[in-house]
């Protein structure tokens, strides 16, 4: 454990010597590369994950309905594809929610 967690493993804040050095290493790096730091936007990568899990997420809840709806007709069908629709669902939530490995190692290299 790193020092940087509470007791429920929730994520704190960055202390101001770990933010300080977080902004030297961003800082380092637009000045060592600036044609990779101009090509790289977070805000745009992270506006990307969040339209692509909201649009996964909402495929889930059609295949959910479309389900609900078939089961009228053939019961096993139905099932299955509402069963599909809440997996999917889940696992949007989940890969929205999870750490990303980049995440973790620009925390270790600040700290």
């Amino acid at each position: 454990m790193d020092g940087r967690r509470t007791k429920r493993n929730h994520e704190m804040a960055l202390t101001n010597d770990e933010q300080r050095t977080l902004d030297e290493i961003e800082r380092a790096l637009r000045e060592e590369d600036p044609k990779f730091a101009a090509t790289v936007n977070l805000g745009r990568i992270r506006r990307h994950r969040l339209l692509v899990g909201a649009a996964g997420f909402l495929l889930g809840m059609i295949l959910l309905v479309v389900g609900e709806m078939a089961t009228q007709a053939l019961m096993a069908v139905g099932v299955v594809v509402s069963i599909a629709g809440f997996l999917m669902m889940i696992a949007v939530a989940a890969w929205m929610t999870r750490r990303r490995p980049r995440d973790l190692i620009i925390r270790r290299a600040a700290g």
